[in-house]
């Protein structure tokens, strides 16, 4: 209700139905002063009233103090606010008057706090918008909203959470908004990662029940939004195909339009999940619209393409060739490769597919590259089609100068192994390991021998593959190497006895001789998988083979030896091969030969045998400095190490273990890890099983000796001024301080000995001459706890 004024003077009926005429007028005025006002309403016009109304109403604004002579005249006026409970609110002055007329009820107020809301969920979804979609994406869905019509809803990324029917269907709800929300604050260059997108998905499967009762409710925008997300091609996004399956089925339910683009992936996507009938049938009902299309009607056809190549139906793919060849659009004559895959995997159509690859090659002339040539090969000699292959090898060796079908006979110089070892080489690298095998019986059928070195990468892929078929594979192709090594075996004794004129032939399947490679691969084979009964065979095949070893095969018979629980041969073995065969051991055969002590091997030495066992291991140690040479390139190996120091521990050969951690530092230029010193200084092999027992305070002790150590040895080079105080120890120096703690506290435990002075230094130099180790004895008296 429009205010009121309250004058001491009386209104005539004219005067008061004038003011109510004007107030609508007052009413409607934006944010005008109060002057303003009551200018506005002393200056009104007056050409349709009469005079002696206009007289009338001259004198009732002078008695208000609104006409302009009157302006400043001193009249107080008071002005009053009727409320909507019919209440008068009396105003405070001229200003508040105006307000009021200008501002009804606080309507624009309140509207102003309504648009400030507004703007500011405009701003979080623009944000949002340009995190996921980029500002590309933005801008376009700017220009989208701006051409739709001011009564069209708002596009808005989040679903209205009260308006669902269950409190379960709006739980499931609010969380999918609250995903939704995640999404756009964690994405990254608008890929999201795969525990996200899981995640996505994950409330969105549960939201499904909940959205299908009102689709309606669900904005294209947030359609569009799931869709970018869940159909983006890359790594973190494996389920992408039945994602999409199940997304445009939702889509097409609550009557959402897809694009051409999404209709596409959609038939893929069933496809892909199985639906291949489905699949199928949709792409059949889009030939009119889809199939006409300037913009999708490559990408149709050539879908349509693959999905019936995959079924197997050459009919229709046929069909689709044919309509993609006399199509007017721009497209990349790739696109029949999935054709000529399909026709090269059945007998009677890889003639058709091998004229196809033709056309292809026709048709990108010298544009078709390496990659196109490995992959049209791939399809033959998956199918076994070895011969088309080879035909399209050639050509892509030859550069298209040699064509093989037709011809009577092969040039030698694709004919030879070195060529047909480049194709082999070629198929190893790539992983086509049963296109190699292919390619090895086709060499077989022509006659032609493979060369061994060849045949061994392959034998190296398959054991390395650890299939049981490739496994299989290996051990025949290896074993029928060796039996060819074995026929020039005989071969060449028998010829001793024969005239020089006189010549013997080896027969058999065309397998090269297996030489020391061939003998590696199948000992290493046979170690890792435990075979010990076929590495015995192995051996005895390979002393009858007449090829000398090398310590990489003596290595492979030695654990395997170790692993049969027959350590106690390794010794004898090792020396009647070295003497025989004259090989060199390396850091894996002593390594092998430290294992095979029983001190390693026995859980418990008998007491009777400590002071064999403690000759036996300082005899070892001797054989290694004897071999100092071996270790010059690589160092001592820290196994190996740990082997060398437990054993003298484990025997309680304290001057052993201390003049072998000595000879290793300063002969084999070797630096203890950390968490050989720990063990060590506790006395085990097993530090986490110490740890977990009685033995970790032991544990917790040498670590705190450990630290005092290095506490103090870092005080002592700052005060000899070579570290600053407010630097750490370089690791250098670090290592070097953690070796030099070792040997003070092994030094300690030999001081510790009961014995006098002279018994232990005769004792140390006993030891020092059964190590090996011919330099000065070393010190022994007791040092200061490190």
């Amino acid at each position: 209700m429009p205010p009121k004024s309250v004058v001491g003077s009386s209104m005539c009926r004219s005067c008061l139905s004038t003011l109510l005429k004007r107030a609508p007028a007052a009413r409607l005025a934006l944010r005008y002063s109060s002057s303003q006002a009551t200018q506005a309403l002393a200056s009104a016009p007056s050409s349709r009233l009469s005079r002696e109304q206009e007289a009338e109403r001259q004198k009732t604004l002078e008695s208000l103090g609104l006409s302009k002579d009157s302006k400043g005249a001193g009249v107080q006026v008071n002005y009053f606010e009727q409320e909507k409970g019919g209440k008068l609110r009396r105003l405070k002055n001229q200003d508040e008057f105006g307000q009021s007329l200008m501002d009804h009820d606080e309507q624009t107020e309140g509207r102003l706090k309504e648009l400030e809301e507004e703007l500011g969920l405009a701003s979080q979804f623009t944000q949002i918008v340009e995190k996921i979609w980029g500002k590309e994406g933005a801008e376009k869905l700017r220009k989208r909203v701006a051409s739709q019509d001011e009564s069209s809803p708002k596009p808005s990324l989040l679903l209205p959470e009260e308006k669902w029917p269950s409190s379960q269907d709006r739980t499931h709800i609010v969380q999918l908004n609250n995903m939704i929300r995640t999404v756009g604050r964690k994405t990254r260059g608008g890929v999201l990662g795969l525990k996200r997108i899981n995640s996505l998905w994950k409330y969105y499967s549960a939201a499904r029940i909940a959205l299908s009762k009102k689709w309606e409710l669900v904005h294209a925008d947030i359609w569009d939004l799931l869709w970018q997300i869940l159909a983006g091609e890359h790594a973190d996004n494996p389920n992408r195909m039945p994602h999409i399956h199940i997304l445009a089925k939702d889509m097409q339910k609550a009557g959402v339009p897809l694009r051409d683009d999404q209709q596409l992936l959609a038939i893929e996507a069933t496809f892909v999940s199985g639906f291949r009938d489905d699949a199928i049938t949709t792409h059949k009902k889009l030939v009119t619209t889809l199939g006409a299309s300037p913009d999708a009607s490559v990408e149709f056809w050539q879908l349509g393409l693959r999905m019936y190549c995959l079924s197997g139906d050459m009919a229709r793919a046929e069909r689709v060739v044919t309509t993609l060849l006399e199509s007017p659009y721009e497209k990349d004559p790739r696109f029949i490769l999935p054709f000529i895959r399909m026709c090269a995997g059945q007998p009677e159509t890889v003639g058709k597919g091998y004229e196809s690859y033709q056309q292809l090659r026709s048709t990108l002339g010298d544009s078709i590259t390496i990659d196109d040539y490995d992959q049209i090969i791939s399809y033959f000699l998956a199918s076994n089609e070895t011969e088309f292959a080879f035909y399209i090898f050639v050509e892509m060796m030859t550069s298209n100068t040699v064509d093989l079908r037709g011809s009577r006979g092969i040039p030698a110089s694709v004919s030879s192994p070195f060529f047909y070892g480049k194709w082999l080489k070629r198929l190893i690298g790539a992983g086509d390991l049963q296109g190699a095998y292919n390619v090895l019986l086709h060499m077989k059928s022509r006659g032609i021998v493979p060369q061994a070195i060849v045949v061994n990468c392959l034998l190296g892929a398959w054991l390395r593959s650890g299939t049981a078929d490739n496994m299989q594979k290996a051990d025949e192709v290896a074993w029928a190497m060796i039996n060819s090594r074995m026929q020039f075996i005989s071969i060449r004794k028998d010829m001793q006895n024969l005239a020089s004129y006189v010549r013997l032939r080896q027969y058999g399947e065309g397998w090269p001789r297996a030489n020391l490679e061939t003998f590696s691969l199948l000992a290493e084979s046979c170690k890792d998988r435990g075979l010990h009964h076929k590495m015995e065979e192995l051996w005895a095949a390979f002393r009858e083979a007449e090829i000398a070893p090398d310590s990489f095969m003596l290595n492979q018979l030695l654990f395997s030896y170790l692993q049969d629980g027959q350590g106690k041969h390794v010794a004898a073995l090792t020396r009647d091969l070295t003497n025989k065969y004259q090989v060199e051991p390396d850091s894996w055969t002593f390594l092998a030969l430290w294992q095979a002590l029983p001190v390693n091997r026995l859980i418990q030495t008998p007491s009777g045998q400590l002071l064999e066992e403690v000759s036996r291991t300082r005899s070892l140690f001797a054989e290694m400095v004897r071999s100092t040479h071996i270790f010059a390139t690589s160092g001592v190996d820290v196994q190996l190490a740990r082997y060398i120091l437990h054993s003298f521990r484990k025997l309680d050969d304290k001057l052993g273990l201390l003049l072998a951690y000595r000879a290793l530092r300063q002969i084999f230029k070797f630096t203890p890890p950390d968490f050989l010193i720990l063990e060590l200084h506790v006395g085990s092999m097993d530090l986490e099983k110490t740890g977990k027992g009685k033995g970790s305070h032991r544990l917790i002790h040498a670590g705190r000796q450990i630290e005092s150590y290095m506490r103090r040895r870092q005080d002592e080079l700052i005060e000899s001024g070579q570290l600053r105080a407010d630097d750490e120890l370089p690791d250098e120096v670090k290592r070097e301080e953690l070796g030099n703690f070792l040997e003070l506290f092994l030094q300690n435990q030999v001081a510790l000995l009961d014995n006098e002075n002279e018994d232990t230094i005769r004792l140390l130099k006993q030891a020092a001459t059964e190590l090996g180790w011919h330099s000065e004895a070393p010190s022994f008296e007791e040092t200061p706890d490190p």
